[in-house]
């Protein structure tokens, strides 16, 4: 008969690897920025359709898409719309979207960050973790 192991053995086993900040880097997707992207509009995008309260076959109305197609994109699968689509999508839900093009520093690497407002004029909260 097997000793089952307890937790803190488990865990000691566990091996941990430091990301690159993005899981789609982790992944190895070539185009990881604009997967953070995507994600980071897709978030937006659900947190409207919260606040308006509407109902997912609703959102899709307003979208033009099926309720399943906006299930899938809701829950992260997005690789088939395009960032033009999904700004689309915030705009058609009543939502503004800012785009600001600075220049970058040249200690870092140029990037594409999206930002919540937070309703105040010139205020925001990056959605990006690493470097935004």
């Amino acid at each position: 008969m097997k000793k089952e192991r307890t937790r803190d053995e488990e865990l000691a086993d566990t091996k941990v690897e430091i990301g690159f900040g993005s899981v789609y880097a982790d992944l190895g997707f070539e185009n990881h920025e604009e997967m953070v992207t995507k994600a980071n509009l897709v978030m937006e995008i659900s947190k409207a359709i919260k606040k308006r309260r509407l109902t997912q076959t609703q959102a899709a109305e307003v979208f033009g898409i099926s309720q399943p197609k906006l299930s899938g994109l809701l829950n992260g699968h997005f690789r088939g719309y395009s960032v033009e689509r999904l700004i689309r999508f915030l705009n058609d839900i009543g939502q503004d979207v800012d785009i600001v093009v600075k220049s970058k520093p040249r200690n870092r690497k140029a990037r594409v960050c999206v930002y919540h407002s937070t309703g105040e004029s010139h205020s925001s909260i990056p959605m990006a973790a690493k470097g935004c």
